[in-house]
């Protein structure tokens, strides 16, 4: 199973490693955080519901894509709630 760097990567359609250092890497932590803060609690890479929704943080942020950022709320939001990911 691919690492979320190597997901986002393809995600943007991004063969080069030249940014993951300074901007993919920073952005799946963000979106890590963002989602901790939300209230979602279990966040594992190897999940495909995290590693989708990581995706979705990263690909809206680069490409400024207000339609993905909204998707991506929606989804933090449903995970937050979910007793699955909010240790409930």
């Amino acid at each position: 199973m691919p690492d979320l760097l190597t997901i986002c990567r393809d995600a943007l359609r991004r063969k080069s490693t030249v940014l993951d250092e300074t901007e993919i890497i920073p952005l799946i932590e963000a979106a890590k955080i963002d989602l901790y803060a939300a209230g979602v609690a279990s966040i594992e890479d190897s999940d495909p519901m995290v590693q989708a929704v990581i995706r979705l943080y990263v690909l809206a942020t680069v490409e400024r894509d207000d339609r993905l950022m909204a998707f991506y709320v929606r989804t933090k939001n449903g995970m937050a709630l979910n007793p699955y990911y909010n240790g409930g």
